[in-house]
């Protein structure tokens, strides 16, 4: 049996999205600080989970060199699908599908995928709430810690850039409310980290 399937999807600019995301100069023209529209992440988060029929655990600009870029990981039915999104020119979009069944997924991403089903605010409202309070859009974003012994407080983590200055919000996931002083609810072991490393392991 396959550990995962695997499939690489090229578009000429079916998913709207894109067109938004990936306007941003090629790597060699990039500065440090990625040009991202305001609402661009949003839409794509918004627009992934329209396309997969699943949630959004984490959506987030690639940090790689190269063609811009962005990754997700998405919650659907018990096992998780990861993309690898990226416009290599203006017209034609790439996509790499990894669908990774439940039984090679670790205890680190099921909670993240049992926590997803207790949301109630749409990850895409999260970021724009936090993109307006920042006036900068948002780089990053998905839920900042699982429900468990350690954590009952169910949050999303919103990053944002702009004029140099990166700021991470933390708002509940489940009454929209920012989260003040949010620094205990953020897990390094993100839900995009943990994919491509099961991914990369198989």
């Amino acid at each position: 049996m396959r550990a995962l399937k695997s499939k690489a999807v090229r578009f000429g600019g079916a998913l709207a999205m894109l067109s938004l995301l990936m306007m941003i100069p090629s790597a060699a023209a990039r500065s440090a600080e990625p040009v991202v529209p305001l609402g661009a992440l949003a839409h794509a988060a918004a627009t992934t989970e329209a396309i997969t029929g699943g949630k959004v655990l984490e959506v987030r600009l690639a940090d790689e060199a190269g063609a811009p870029a962005f990754e997700a990981a998405v919650s659907k039915g018990d096992g998780v699908v990861y993309l690898h999104i990226a416009a290599p020119d203006d017209h034609v979009t790439e996509i790499d599908v990894k669908d990774l069944p439940a039984w090679l997924l670790d205890y680190h991403l099921e909670a993240y995928m049992r926590s997803i089903e207790k949301a109630q605010v749409p990850l895409a409202v999260a970021i724009m709430k936090a993109e307006a309070r920042a006036s900068a859009p948002a780089i990053g974003a998905g839920l900042a810690k699982p429900l468990g012994a350690t954590n009952a407080v169910l949050a999303y983590y919103i990053e944002t850039i702009g004029a140099g200055k990166r700021q991470t919000f933390a708002i509940d996931a489940k009454t929209g409310a920012f989260i003040e002083n949010p620094d205990e609810l953020f897990e390094p072991h993100t839900p995009v980290k943990l994919v491509k490393r099961l991914a990369a392991g198989t």
